[in-house]
């Protein structure tokens, strides 16, 4: 399968919002640990973004919205399928 770079970025966003979707119906170590914070500083340089800010962007949601849009399966998985299909490159 030969994906050109959009297509790639488009799959692995896709699987991104799908895997915070099946975090977010469960109760498990995976969702402690995505929503757990480090004691302590960053280094110095520019901030890194964080796994929920990518989130929150690329649903252009906020993190408590996209959480509870990710309890209900069904409208989840079509929210994120349509999603990529709107921003399709003209």
């Amino acid at each position: 399968m030969n994906l050109n770079s959009t297509e790639l970025l488009r799959s692995i966003k896709k699987k991104k919002l799908s895997y915070f979707g099946h975090t977010k119906r469960h109760e498990s170590l995976q969702k402690l640990i995505l929503e757990g914070k480090v004691d302590g500083s960053r280094g110095r340089g520019r901030r890194r973004k964080s796994w929920t800010t990518n989130i929150a962007e690329m649903t252009n949601m906020r993190v408590n919205a996209a959480a509870k849009a990710a309890k209900e399966r069904e409208g989840w998985r079509s929210m994120v399928s349509n999603l990529f299909k709107e921003k399709e490159p003209s």
